[in-house]
């Protein structure tokens, strides 16, 4: 026959100990902080301006103001063909939108028939719950 393992409480597990050997090391005087500096921007060479010997003799000239107008365009030419309709230009008619021709539906017997009653909910009227 089936037996179940007994129900049993849970407990924490066995551990070690933890084991912390001794050393030698201890501190000796002071502890030193490194002290606290205060931001400042870095030092910057001056900047050396070169004289050089170039002078500027006599005037620049200048562009003369002119007021904007259009530019000049050539006129359009249009030239002739011998390309000519014959006869009248036939246009598509005018046409109304009616509905696309349908087939008629065709509908088959069959030889289905339910027997007996059918079983339907009995009406219930609606209420607040």
């Amino acid at each position: 026959e089936f037996q179940k393992r007994p129900d049993q409480e849970w407990a924490p597990g066995d551990r070690a100990d933890i084991i912390k050997p001794d050393d030698n090391l201890y501190l000796e005087g002071d502890f030193i902080k490194r002290a606290d500096q205060k931001w400042s921007p870095g030092d910057r060479a001056n900047i050396v301006k070169r004289d050089d010997n170039l002078h500027l003799e006599g005037e620049f000239q200048k562009r003369q103001d002119i007021k904007w107008a259009p530019g000049d365009r050539a006129a359009v030419v249009k030239r002739d063909d011998n390309l000519h309709p014959e006869g009248d230009f036939v246009k598509r008619k005018d046409q109304t939108w009616a509905p696309g021709e349908r087939a008629n539906i065709i509908r088959r017997d069959d030889n289905l028939h339910p027997e007996g009653e059918f079983h339907k909910r009995p009406d219930q009227t609606w209420a607040p719950g």
